[in-house]
């Protein structure tokens, strides 16, 4: 009975660890006045993403060190955004290259990336705390207009010294369910079952 009682504040701390903090919003209403909708396209590009992190580094070492990392990091959350569209069915095709129109077209700016310091957030959970804002563009991919808007706003639980599971929080694992979500809003405008 008492071990029942010890399992489930457990269970509630993982799942607090394992969801973290902040969100992935659901697209918004689409423009009224808008070329086409959602629904209408067949073909998706995903175009690598803009970056105005606003991290104020003084030290010209890390700044380029971090400069690498947000250049990677608009690159492959574009590869993962591509492949959770791919795996929902959705669209005839998905692509990271321009191609022929009409299209359907992801992008975006990421305004804040911080891979943050696993060893200080396993040590006291509150140091070294894991950021990834972004904010997605569907548009049209002739006329540039925008269609709808989702914004990811992802950072690392902070948990008590000793609760390892706020180390799994890293920026890629907030891409991934990021990615999936995207894809999953989208597969939801065309009607089509998405994979969870």
């Amino acid at each position: 009975m008492r071990l029942s009682a010890l399992k489930l504040p457990a269970l509630l701390l993982a799942s607090l660890a394992i969801s973290a903090c902040g969100s992935v919003s659901g697209l918004t209403r689409e423009s009224s006045d808008a070329p086409q909708h959602i629904a209408d396209y067949t073909r998706v590009e995903v175009a690598d993403f803009d970056v105005h992190d606003e991290k104020p580094l003084d030290d010209p070492s890390k700044a380029a060190e971090h400069a690498e990392k947000v250049e990677k990091a608009r690159k492959l959350f574009a590869d993962k955004i591509a492949e959770q569209i791919r795996a929902s069915n959705a669209f005839t095709e998905v692509s990271r290259e321009p191609g022929t129109r009409p299209a359907l077209r992801i992008g975006g700016s990421i305004t804040r990336y911080d891979e943050g310091n696993i060893v200080a957030r396993g040590l006291t959970g509150f140091a070294g705390q894991t950021h990834f804002d972004v904010k997605v563009d569907i548009t049209d991919a002739d006329s540039g207009r925008s269609l709808s808007t989702l914004s990811v706003d992802r950072n690392s639980w902070p948990l008590p010294v000793g609760a390892s599971l706020s180390t799994l929080q890293t920026t890629e694992y907030f891409m991934n369910e990021a990615s999936k979500k995207i894809a999953h809003e989208l597969a939801a405008k065309k009607g089509a079952p998405a994979t969870p």
